[in-house]
């Protein structure tokens, strides 16, 4: 049974672990490390059991404890070159600890992940997609758009968690300067409501069955409208909450979940 538990998720940090009791990762280290290893007791599974870091780009909200956080648990972080070397270059990664470069696939804690990448404004970020037993998991936040190769990485697989970043509508009138509005609503910037409603109902069509809203914007977006859109889109298509899917909105600041399947 694989344990999926979202520890935090949001612009003020993201972290979710994936595996089971004894064994499994975290995927990004995005709050502080005492805050992460407090979220991981909450689920019941010990710092021992992390065997690996996957980082899926370098923005803060991303790696904010990364450092800390590799110098208690002593596991290798895994990412993409230019993540890499964005990390430590600005010091937040323990010196000596270990890294490991993402290649096209590879085993962490008896899990196969396969990484693809994600168009967001940094020099280099990922999604992933990740293939526990007989259960695959598709993971894929900060992107401004679903292209050919994420669709690939997500479809078919048992769960999903994707970015519903914000409300077109709440964007367009919220107090960020116009550059960022620009950038957020951008190709390179983050995945709409409606965006995010429509992929989770293609997905749905190929199989997909459970589906967590991620990243969720505090100013542009609320849980109820990211649930409503997707419940929206997938009524549309004929599926029913409960009989032919199931969706959860993930916590900004606390661990939702965990969800065991």
């Amino acid at each position: 049974m694989i344990l999926f538990a979202p520890l935090c998720s949001g612009s003020s940090g993201n972290c979710t672990y994936i595996g089971t009791k004894t064994q499994g990762i975290l995927v990004d280290a995005g709050a502080s490390a005492k805050s992460i290893l407090a979220a991981l007791g909450e689920v019941g599974v010990e710092p021992g059991a992390v065997k690996a870091i996957l980082v899926t780009h370098d923005h803060n909200d991303h790696i904010r404890g990364l450092r800390v956080l590799t110098k208690r648990l002593r596991v290798p972080v895994c990412s993409t070159v230019e993540t890499l070397e964005g990390i430590i270059d600005t010091g937040n990664l323990t010196p000596g600890a270990e890294t490991l470069e993402l290649s096209s696939q590879m085993e962490l804690a008896g899990m196969e992940v396969v990484p693809f990448d994600t168009p967001h404004d940094v020099a280099h970020s990922v999604g992933f997609r990740i293939q526990a037993g007989e259960r695959a998991i598709g993971y894929a936040t900060d992107l401004g758009a679903v292209t050919p190769e994420i669709w690939q990485g997500l479809s078919g697989a048992d769960l999903v968690l994707i970015e519903s970043n914000y409300e077109p509508r709440l964007l367009a009138i919220s107090s960020y300067p116009y550059y960022l509005r620009r950038r957020i609503a951008s190709d390179h910037g983050h995945l709409s409501n409606p965006d995010c409603a429509d992929t989770v109902r293609r997905l749905a069509q190929t199989g997909t069955a459970r589906f967590v809203l991620a990243h969720l914007s505090r100013e542009n977006n609320t849980p109820d409208l990211a649930a409503c859109a997707a419940r929206g889109a997938l009524a549309e298509a004929g599926m029913e909450e409960g009989r032919d899917y199931l969706l959860t909105v993930a916590n900004r600041l606390t661990v939702t979940g965990p969800i065991l399947f």
